[in-house]
C-alpha cells in the first residue's frame, strides 16, 4: 500500500501530556539514539485528524524521552493509528512505528477516549482548564531507518490551545505501562493545522 509523500498538512485536534520519564523509558531509545538520551521527560498524545493526506484518522503516540543537540527534539517509540495507509505513509516518509489499533471516543477534545492494539489497552479521561488561546509550537523527531541511518523531521503547529488535566489508565499486563505513566498530568489540547516536514539525515 502506498501513501502520499511528505509534507503532510492536516488539520487536528490534539491532546497532549507529560511526565517524567520512568526508568525503562530510556531503553526504549535504539542503539544509534542511545547517546543522544537527554531530560526524562515522556510525552504521550491523542491526535484526531480531521482533514489531510490520508484522510480522517484517529492516532496515539509516546515519546519516551527528550534528547540532546536541541530543544524540543525527541524519539517516537510507540505510535497506533486506525488507518492503514498513515500506517504505510508513517512508516515510508518517516520511519514512524506505526501499528493498527481500535478507538473509541474523540481524541483531543475533553472527555473519554480507549484505544486498544496488539499487547496493549489505554484509556485517556482530558478535562480541559482556562479558555482557548492563539498558540504555535514545534518538535523535532529523530528516527532510525532500516538501513540504520538517523534521520529527522519537523511537527509544527499552529492554531489555539487551552491547558488541561489527564488521567491516564492501563489494563493490566498493557506493553506501555513501564514507560507510559498511570495517574493524572499536565496537558494540553490543541486545535488547529499540523504539518509534518519531509526527512533529512540527522
Amino acid at each position: 500500500m502506498s501513501a502520499p509523500a511528505a509534507p503532510w498538512r492536516s488539520e487536528v485536534a490534539a491532546l497532549l501530556w507529560w511526565h517524567r520519564a520512568t526508568p525503562a523509558a530510556r531503553d526504549l531509545l535504539p542503539p544509534p539514539l542511545a547517546r543522544r538520551g537527554g531530560l526524562p521527560v515522556t510525552i504521550g498524545g491523542l491526535v484526531s485528524y480531521r482533514h489531510g493526506p490520508v484522510g480522517p484518522y484517529r492516532e496515539a503516540f509516546g515519546a519516551p524521552v527528550l534528547l540532546r543537540r536541541s530543544p524540543g527534539r525527541t524519539h517516537v517509540a510507540f505510535m497506533a493509528v486506525d488507518s492503514a495507509t498513515s500506517v504505510a505513509g508513517g512508516r515510508d516518509n518517516w520511519a514512524l512505528p506505526k501499528e493498527l489499533a481500535r478507538f473509541e471516543g474523540d481524541p483531543g477534545t475533553p472527555g473519554r477516549v480507549t484505544a486498544r492494539g496488539d499487547g496493549w489497552a489505554l484509556a485517556v479521561t482530558a478535562r480541559a482548564r482556562g479558555r482557548a488561546l492563539p498558540a504555535r509550537g514545534r518538535l523535532t523527531c529523530a528516527q532510525v531507518w532500516p538501513d540504520g541511518a538517523v534521520r529527522t523531521f519537523v511537527v509544527t503547529m499552529r492554531g489555539r490551545a487551552r491547558l488541561a488535566r489527564v488521567e491516564i489508565e492501563h489494563e493490566p499486563g498493557s506493553a506501555l505501562a513501564t514507560w507510559l505513566r498511570a495517574g493524572r498530568h499536565a496537558a494540553v489540547l490543541v486545535e488547529g493545522v499540523q504539518v509534518v516536514t519531509p526527512a533529512r539525515d540527522g
